[in-house]
C-alpha cells in the first residue's frame, strides 16, 4: 500500500512527463490496486501541478484545526485519573 505522499508524488511524475489526469489515473490503478486514489482526487492533483504546485503534502483547508499526539495523550492521562472530569 502507498502512502498518500507516494501517491501524490506519482501524480507529480505522470504530470511532468504531459499524462493526462485519465491516463494518470489508469497506470495509477494498474499500480496500486484497491488502495488508488479515485479519479476525482488524482484529477485534482494533477490539476494541481500543471498550475506549478511543487509540494506533494496536503493542501490547506478551512475548517477545524487538527489535534496533535500530545494533547490527545494528555486528555487520555486526564481521563485516566478521574473519570469524572469534564470540561468547563
Amino acid at each position: 500500500m502507498f502512502s498518500k505522499q507516494e501517491q501524490r508524488s506519482w501524480i507529480k511524475i505522470a504530470c511532468a512527463r504531459g499524462r493526462t489526469a485519465r491516463q494518470s489515473h489508469r497506470g495509477f490503478q494498474d499500480a496500486c490496486r484497491e488502495s488508488a486514489f479515485p479519479y476525482r482526487t488524482v484529477a485534482r492533483w494533477a490539476k494541481a501541478y500543471n498550475e506549478r504546485l511543487q509540494n506533494v503534502a496536503d493542501m490547506h483547508r478551512p475548517g477545524r484545526p487538527g489535534v496533535s499526539e500530545e494533547e490527545v495523550y494528555a486528555a487520555a492521562a486526564l481521563l485516566d485519573s478521574d473519570r469524572r472530569r469534564t470540561i468547563s
